[in-house]
């Protein structure tokens, strides 16, 4: 109950830490490390703005994935698939709104993002209000 609730509470703090230290390692290496790639200067001004984005997904990448394996471990794999489901329409909506305006790289990784807040939304709200774990968060923290 309460301890596996701060077990995840844990896990969820600690990725979160560990992927905003990603991300914001991959913003702050991208103008030492596109020089790796190309000498062109039109394609290294081209990356830079998938790149910013990109390293705004690491940043939810580490909630995500410990929200992910929190439900997976209370077996919650309907409200996951439901959460997973409405991402997944939102970054379809996103690609489908870029292919047709010609929104280019940037806005592929824009969709990526939008469908990681959904999930992000979603496991939150579920660990929170929903899981059993809210419930022994709850209790534990009036104790």
């Amino acid at each position: 109950g309460a301890a596996a609730r701060r077990v995840a509470d844990r896990l969820i703090g600690w990725s979160t830490l560990i992927a905003a230290g990603l991300g914001l390692a991959q913003a702050a290496a991208m103008p030492y490390l596109t020089p790796l790639f190309t000498p062109l200067p039109a394609v290294r001004e081209a990356v830079a703005a998938p790149a910013r984005v990109a390293a705004l997904v690491t940043l939810t990448n580490g909630p995500i994935f410990a929200g992910e394996g929190i439900m997976m471990g209370l077996g919650a794999f309907g409200p996951l698939a439901a959460v997973t489901a409405a991402g997944v329409g939102v970054m379809v909506a996103g690609l489908s709104v870029s292919a047709r305006l010609g929104l280019g790289v940037a806005s592929v990784w824009w969709s990526l993002l939008a469908f990681h807040a959904v999930l992000l939304v979603g496991q939150l709200g579920h660990h929170l209000r929903l899981s059993p774990l809210a419930t022994a968060g709850r209790g534990a923290a009036r104790t």
